[in-house]
């Protein structure tokens, strides 16, 4: 090709591409957009359809702060697990420190893991547990010292002091009441439960309630009282009678002026069960009252006030437990504790804070004083402040799953007698759970070294 034409070829082809830049390209600073993102916009174009910029950041908004990442382990189900996500979401959003979350649906399983976790070298850095047990774990050994928020229960509080120390930020608690039926007391034109009934009016009504034979819509007999009998039911009979067989993590078992209190407990125990025949047969499995009182077949039931999550969608109420000498119930309390050797504690301390704002689990009670004084929340608060609350260490949970064994025999036997369990309760206190005696020859007694229950 002569040159002359591969010159004019390439003169041509800039030509084009000069002309293509200059029609295409913003050609003044006024057009160059604010952004370089090139997506259509809603609004309308500036000129020669140039996008409209987008919206600058204020220059003052500070930039998020990320903090450390906060291990978390606690036990849930459903939405108990989805409010916990919320919560820590929350957290990170006001702090930039984030919490990764370890949640399992198991108690037992939890408290397996929690006590491995613990023992190794990267333990959780904040986790759920519960006063009763502290979940297996030694409080004083493992957990840091915590500093719950202004205004929380000081019945919460209680249960996590050990040695005049707070070990866990409360969080919830469930506690004992009485569930009623208002259709079934309609009926029988009786007046509802309330906080001035003792045990000897719920005698009397439900002795009321047994004489009209109420039946449901099925045929079936309609029962006055559904409960368990179990160890913290005597206990808290003990407690009304004027002195408790457990609170905190101090046994009165063989204390002299507790045997009045324990022998009424057993007494009552025996009469509701065989003498008086007012109570709903009880569960062969030994499972949690409410079965029939859920299906409309018991008027009244004492129970944990969780029992509100899991109870079908009917009409009824619930109040204080009954009164004897005084007022009191059980109370279980779940709270965040940081464990001792915590590499992030001032964090961990403010995620336990910030996690204790709210219940974890549907049914349980804020530490917090609820803003209804009327409400259910307001009773279960109430009975708190009443609450023995049990502790019970892992030296002694044999001595919690005999008496466990015991009163439940002591329901369903009407052979066994308050006076011949009471001696066997006092045998195997002295045999296995008593403090050694500080001098056994200045007061007369034989120290025995602790051992195993019998019989276990």
């Amino acid at each position: 090709m002569p040159k002359k034409a591969v010159f004019l070829f390439f003169l041509l082809a800039f030509l084009g591409a000069a002309l293509f830049v200059f029609f295409t390209f913003p050609r003044t600073k006024d057009e160059i957009p604010k952004s370089n993102n090139q997506r259509p916009f809603p609004s309308a174009p500036g000129p020669n359809n140039v996008p409209v910029p987008e919206t600058v950041p204020h220059p003052n908004t500070p930039a998020p702060q990320h903090g450390p990442t906060l291990r978390v382990m606690a036990w849930a189900k459903g939405d108990e697990v989805k409010a916990i996500r919320a919560e820590a979401e929350a957290f990170e959003a006001k702090t930039g420190t984030r919490a990764s979350l370890t949640i399992e649906n198991d108690a037992a399983v939890y408290r397996h893991d929690l006590q491995q976790a613990l023992a190794s070298d990267t333990p959780p850095d904040v986790f759920l547990v519960d006063a009763r047990d502290f979940s297996g774990l030694d409080p004083a050994h493992d957990l840091a010292e915590a500093t719950p928020a202004e205004g929380t229960a000081p019945r919460s509080v209680a249960a996590f002091t050990v040695g005049g120390v707070i070990r866990a930020v409360p969080d919830e608690f469930s506690v004992d009441v009485l569930f009623y039926n208002p259709e079934h007391f309609d009926r029988a034109g009786i007046g509802y439960p309330d906080r001035h009934w003792n045990w000897d009016i719920l005698e009397s009504m439900s002795r009321a309630l047994v004489s009209l034979k109420l039946k449901d819509a099925a045929g079936d007999p309609i029962y006055p009282l559904e409960l368990s009998a179990d160890f913290d039911f005597w206990n808290v009979l003990c407690t009304q009678a004027g002195h408790a067989a457990l609170d905190s993590d101090v046994w009165h078992l063989s204390d002299a002026e507790g045997k009045d209190s324990q022998m009424r407990a057993l007494d009552l125990i025996h009469d509701i069960f065989h003498d008086l025949a007012i109570t709903a047969p009880l569960q062969k499995n030994r499972g949690a009252p409410g079965r029939l009182f859920a299906q409309q077949q018991a008027s009244l039931l004492i129970a944990p006030s969780e029992l509100t999550a899991s109870l079908p969608n009917f009409r009824y109420s619930l109040t204080l437990l009954p009164g004897d000498i005084s007022r009191a119930s059980v109370a279980r309390v779940s709270g965040w504790g940081v464990p001792a050797k915590s590499s992030q504690p001032k964090a961990a301390q403010a995620l336990a804070l910030f996690l204790a704002r709210q219940p974890v689990h549907a049914g349980w009670s804020s530490v917090q004083k609820p803003a209804d004084e009327n409400g259910p929340a307001a009773i279960c608060y109430e009975a708190l402040g009443q609450a023995v609350i049990p502790r019970i260490e892992s030296k002694t949970a044999p001595l919690a799953q005999f008496l466990d064994q015991q009163i439940d025999l002591l329901a369903r036997n009407s052979q066994q007698t308050p006076a011949a369990l009471y001696a066997r309760i006092q045998t195997e206190y002295q045999h296995g759970f008593a403090p050694p005696v500080k001098n056994p020859q200045a007061e007369g007694l034989k120290a025995s070294p602790t051992s195993e229950i019998r019989g276990l």
